[in-house]
């Protein structure tokens, strides 16, 4: 077992190296898939829900609630997977114009990767606390936060921003980068 921000920390790492070597302009790309995959779940979520527990209550009909959240984060944490795994795996929206020189090029690399990990690591991190945090049942997590976690969990970007609606305007915003060029 592990402190959480340990593991999501790690997991946002490697994601701010793999931007750093993607360079900014796929990474935007990328960050506009995870953006919009943030949007579709917060949209879906509570009309989603009451779905996917009456389905789990007809197949499993005692009423054992840490299963039932355990299968409600991992729903949401594959559906991201998947998703984020897609715009890692797949063609991405390159955007165009030249890659700026070193190290503004590598400074701004960077910083689109950290946001990039922010949002993924922070979105997964996100799924386990709305939930309980399941997987500490399987041995995985330590179930006890410690105050550095307590804290950071105010600052997931579903915390931040709980609604679905802000979400658009980043969007919309690469989405204009895109078509300017």
């Amino acid at each position: 077992m592990g402190l959480i921000e340990v593991y999501f920390g790690s997991i946002a790492s490697i994601i701010t190296l793999i931007g750093l070597a993607q360079g900014y302009a796929r990474e935007l790309g990328r960050s506009m898939i995870i953006i919009v995959a943030i949007f579709l779940l917060l949209y879906v979520e509570d009309r989603l829900n009451p779905i996917l527990t009456s389905a789990w209550q007809m197949v499993f009909p005692a009423k054992d609630l840490s299963a039932q959240q355990l299968f409600l984060s991992n729903f949401y944490l594959v559906a991201f997977v998947v998703t984020i795994f897609a715009g890692y795996a797949g063609r991405v929206i390159t955007f165009s114009g030249q890659q700026w020189p070193m190290p503004q090029g590598t400074i701004l690399s960077l910083l689109v990767g950290a946001i990039n990990g922010y949002l993924i690591s922070g979105s997964l991190w996100y799924y386990q606390d709305v939930y309980g945090y399941p997987l500490s049942s399987l041995g995985w997590i330590s179930p006890e936060l410690s105050p550095i976690a307590v804290e950071l969990v105010r600052y997931l970007p579903q915390n931040i921003m709980p609604s679905a609606t802000p979400w658009v305007i980043p969007i919309a915003i690469l989405l204009l980068m895109r078509v300017r060029g």
